[in-house]
């Protein structure tokens, strides 16, 4: 008996790392066939790098509300009743990581001379279409990258720290992906002290709605504050 459950539960966990496959695989298939039909992505039209993006997300939140919605509908209630201890605990996981990211950035700037592709990428689109881009980067992205690299990615494990760590890394690398500066993937760090800590803070709440808070108030201030710097 004992050996059929460790069985089912392996089972269970090989089903979990094909579906994040899955997940992974629909969120970089875009850039793949932009890719092969030679578009040049250092080059691509505002047009175009719209479709792209709300053509990803709209498939994602689709697979996440059907896939994911009994779970969705649990944690919504949690989330609610554990308001003020789920922020508490979040705000603090928030902070660690955003002054590890900081500081990192600061250091890892002034090596690779430059502030990313992913991020120049971000603020172009902020300036050219500034509603557009805080929809995308305080709305969307936020519930799409926490299903995909907590939710998801955390189904896939029963270690908690091998979670975190693989959270933070694949975190870290998809928001350097492609880059040509080799130096670039030094980023990985900075991105991937936010992932891990949002990784650590769905440990200890067991609620991805935690995380989603985090990740929009983190987006939705920096670009607030990117939309002000264009105006002024």
């Amino acid at each position: 008996m004992v050996n059929e459950m460790v069985d089912f539960f392996k089972k269970l966990k090989i089903k979990n790392i094909i579906v994040f496959c899955i997940i992974l695989f629909v969120f970089l298939t875009f850039e793949l066939v932009f890719y092969f039909l030679g578009y040049d992505f250092r080059h691509l039209t505002l047009t175009d790098e719209l479709i792209m993006i709300l053509s990803k997300y709209l498939v994602l939140i689709i697979f996440f509300i059907i896939y994911y919605h009994k779970y969705l509908k649990e944690k919504l209630i949690d989330f609610k009743n554990n308001f003020k201890s789920y922020t508490k605990i979040g705000f603090k996981d928030w902070f660690t990581g955003f002054i590890i990211m900081y500081v990192s950035n600061m250091i890892i700037l002034r090596i690779i001379g430059n502030i990313g592709q992913n991020e120049e990428t971000v603020q172009q689109l902020i300036f050219q279409t500034p509603f557009m881009a805080f929809v995308l980067t305080t709305i969307l992205a936020p519930f799409i990258e926490e299903m995909i690299f907590r939710k998801s990615l955390q189904d896939c494990f029963n270690n908690k720290i091998l979670f975190m760590i693989m959270s933070g890394f694949i975190f870290g690398l998809i928001h350097v992906f492609g880059a040509e500066n080799e130096l670039e993937y030094l980023l990985i760090i900075s991105y991937g002290a936010l992932g891990f800590m949002f990784g650590h803070t769905l440990n200890k709440t067991d609620n991805i709605y935690v995380t989603i808070m985090l990740h929009m108030f983190h987006n939705g201030v920096l670009t607030i504050l990117s939309i002000l710097v264009n105006v002024l």
